[in-house]
């Protein structure tokens, strides 16, 4: 929530919400349900974002970190051929990240 606005590192997300203002986070769901504190929620990222690209923090050290192995731009080619053609309108953001 505390990236700058032309920064280059804006985050993608898939069935997370939330309100960032004044540098906090407000309202965080998943997939529509507010986040419960007891759970354990794993996610996916790119290795250059795990690995403190675009100034995130290193989620590479930290315990339960995978490193699966795949190479991204391979993945996304795999995706693209199974999937094409592609409906851009399908990957439109949804409203369910505000930033205020």
């Amino acid at each position: 929530a505390q990236m700058k606005p032309d920064s280059g590192a804006y985050p993608q997300f898939a069935n997370v919400g939330f309100v960032a203002k004044d540098g906090k986070l407000n309202n965080l769901t998943i997939k529509g349900e507010p986040v419960d504190p007891a759970k354990t929620y794993r996610m996916a990222t790119l290795s250059f974002n795990a690995t403190g690209g675009d100034g995130y923090p290193h989620i590479d050290t930290r315990p339960g970190y995978v490193n699966t192995g795949f190479i991204d731009a391979e993945v996304l080619k795999e995706y693209i051929q199974k999937n094409s053609p592609l409906d851009a309108a399908a990957y439109e953001p949804k409203g369910e990240v505000s930033w205020q």
